[in-house]
């Protein structure tokens, strides 16, 4: 029972690179499109680095702090939208929740990156 927790706790935690790797080649063997599917597997896998790095809190803290999670994509929405109505004097929305969208996937592939570095040095640490 301990190797099979083991082995999905892996996998989830693996999962956003290998969403992203698995649409990116997928569109790109049936598109020819290198930038477009780079750009798809990024908003597609988005939503998977989210909730990743969510629970790698969960499991680090033992609390959740999705509101907190919440809370900076609401202010990369907003930061977004000022910023493209100061250059624009017009608000596309369109654009301004795709910009928002990709820098949400900055923000959480580089906070998952570094999460799981942290619970590695945790986890070896504490052993």
């Amino acid at each position: 029972m301990e190797n099979v927790l083991a082995w999905i706790v892996a996998t989830a935690v693996t999962l956003p690179l290998l969403a992203w790797y698995l649409v990116y080649i997928v569109t790109v063997k049936m598109t020819r499109k290198k930038k477009f599917s780079f750009r798809l597997a990024v908003d597609i896998s988005t939503i998977f680095f989210i909730l990743s790095v969510h629970f790698i809190i969960v499991e680090l803290f033992g609390h959740s702090f999705l509101w907190v999670i919440l809370l900076l994509m609401v202010g990369a929405a907003v930061g977004f939208t000022v910023l493209h109505w100061k250059t624009k004097e017009d608000i596309h929305i369109h654009k301004v929740i795709k910009g928002a969208w990709r820098f949400n996937f900055l923000l959480f592939s580089t906070s998952y990156i570094l999460l799981l570095l942290i619970g590695l040095v945790h986890r070896i640490l504490t052993v």
